[in-house]
């Protein structure tokens, strides 16, 4: 089985992925910088906690409406 799925893969599909994993990779971090920036700048654990607790209530919210 995964002789015939190597056989399948070709450079161009890994390459795909591996730019489109480093792509989805660096978005993220720059939301989380950003959520580091303005979020409570100058306290760190307060900045995490509030973030958290924002990531939860939408995703409660969303589950609600979907």
């Amino acid at each position: 089985m995964l002789e015939n799925i190597l056989k399948r893969v070709n450079l161009f599909d890994v390459l795909f992925i591996l730019i489109a994993s480093i792509a989805i990779v660096g978005f993220w971090r720059g939301v989380w910088h950003l959520m580091d920036i303005f979020v409570f700048p100058n306290n760190y654990i307060w900045s995490a906690i509030t973030t958290i607790l924002a990531g939860i209530l939408i995703l409660i919210i969303m589950s609600r409406y979907k």
